[in-house]
């Protein structure tokens, strides 16, 4: 049984499992970390801080369940990310988050320059979360700094980088780097140009499944791995989460509740949509992922329950409205200055009302990208297959079922799609076949309140930056 060594880095911290030729993980194991956070807007972490909990994690994976030999490496990770290294390969800023809201002024920087013309070129939108901003920012503040930096990486270039010494980004981290024209394949050069980056401080773009090199002789003394074992570009989590959910099909649609939260439609061809919110990335060669994306996912359900802890689950028939919006937004206004609110809320409402308001106000946003993905790509999903902790909780997955008009099917284990999806990458160079995504079907309960509940949301959220 072949043994892939696979990775999910999120903006929380490490997870790690082995997988073998049936793709059935074991050994299951994660260290988890704290945001740089401060009234500016920041949400960073120290590249020390990921390099220490990837080494740790590995020693305790290994400690647990020891693999006598690793076929091959995978790494996912969180996407919108970047570090600036300098030519000694040390860290010149923190790993900026897709949380991290620092970058307006470099936004309306390119914004002033580009125009439409930006989403047309790399499928991205004007938000700070996108690594260009800060990048452009970084040029406004301190050109100097940009002059002094030798690379300019994703937290999973950098790790690759570490096993192997080879530098290399794959089409989906770098088309969500704000950076890459999805039309072209390449990284942006008049874009570059603008911001005062240099095409040679970026790596070279190589495809998902290829294998990048193979773990060095000092690699596998710092970090437990053997020598020679080879390392798979991998990608982002977003779009190992989608091939890890066997939707790489147009009528499939994977939808994460993670902390965040997105909708992500696989297609052949770019679909750029000005007007619709959407987002379009390069995924491969020949591939596409239209999406929609959310700041508000399972960090507004914690939240909930950190308000409600004992709210029960007897919810009335007639809450509250909710529209989530604790951290802004991205789908579809992108503005991170929207704010939550409760609508329809009087004095009878109990604590049970609210915690259920909090959770279909999460849940309606997601269905209502279904509506839109299907708009924008004319291609109605015949499924949609979940995945993401926030999935755990059924009720959030029975609420959706009961909104959308395709089948909402789950996986065994919806909280691993990602492992899973990064595990998929190395299977080609192995040559393994991928076995089939075994889900269960989430039956529609017919409740008439709920719909109409998210058809008053969609108006709402409609004229959110209005109220």
């Amino acid at each position: 049984m072949a043994a892939v060594l696979s990775f999910d880095i999120s903006s929380g911290g490490i997870a790690a499992a082995f997988y073998n030729s049936a793709l059935e993980p074991s050994g299951f194991n994660q260290k988890e970390w704290r945001l740089q956070l401060d009234e500016a807007g920041a949400a960073s972490i120290p590249a020390e801080t990921v390099i220490a909990a990837f080494r740790e994690t590995i020693a305790s994976l290994q400690s647990t369940t020891p693999a006598n030999v690793i076929d091959a490496v995978s790494i996912a990770s969180f996407m919108h990310n970047c570090v600036v290294l300098d030519a000694a390969g040390r860290p010149l800023t923190p790993v900026y988050t897709w949380l991290d809201r620092r970058g307006e002024d470099g936004m309306e920087f390119v914004r002033a320059r580009m125009g439409t013309g930006f989403h047309e070129r790399t499928g991205c939108r004007f938000h700070p979360m996108f690594p260009v901003f800060k990048l452009a920012s970084l040029y406004l503040a301190d050109p100097g700094l940009i002059a002094r930096a030798a690379m300019v990486v994703s937290v999973k270039a950098l790790l690759v980088h570490k096993l192997t010494g080879v530098w290399a980004e794959d089409h989906g981290m770098a088309s969500a780097s704000g950076l890459f024209n999805i039309r072209e394949g390449n990284w942006d050069t008049e874009l570059l140009s603008l911001i005062g980056i240099r095409r040679e401080v970026l790596p070279a773009v190589a495809g998902r499944e290829q294998v990048i090199g193979t773990v060095s002789s000092e690699a596998a003394v710092e970090f437990g791995i053997p020598a020679g074992t080879p390392v798979v570009n991998g990608s982002g989590d977003g779009f190992l989460a989608t091939l890890g959910s066997a939707c790489t099909r147009p009528d499939r649609i994977a939808m994460t509740l993670g902390t965040s939260g997105s909708a992500r439609q696989t297609l052949g061809n770019a679909v750029l949509d000005p007007g619709a919110g959407t987002f379009c990335y390069r995924a491969g060669d020949q591939s596409y992922l239209l999406g929609c994306a959310t700041s508000n996912g399972g960090n507004v359900l914690d939240w909930g329950r950190s308000l409600f802890p004992n709210a029960g689950n007897e919810a009335r028939p007639n809450v509250p409205i909710f529209l989530p919006f604790l951290h802004g937004e991205r789908s579809p206004d992108w503005n991170p200055r929207l704010m939550a609110s409760w609508h329809g809320l009087s004095s009878l409402h109990t604590l049970a009302d609210l915690a259920q308001s909090v959770l279909e106000g999460v849940v309606f946003n997601l269905a209502q990208y279904v509506e839109i993905l299907q708009r924008v790509s004319n291609r109605k999903p015949d499924a949609i297959v979940l995945s993401g902790n926030g999935f755990l909780e059924r009720s959030a997955a029975r609420v959706l079922a009961a909104v959308v008009n395709a089948q909402v099917r789950m996986p065994l284990a919806p909280g691993l799609a990602t492992l899973r999806g990064a595990a998929i990458c190395a299977f080609p160079a192995l040559g393994l076949e991928v076995p089939a995504l075994h889900t269960e079907l989430v039956p529609r309960v017919e409740d008439s309140r709920l719909r109409d509940r998210f058809e008053k949301f969609k108006v709402l959220r409609a004229n959110a930056g209005e109220l």
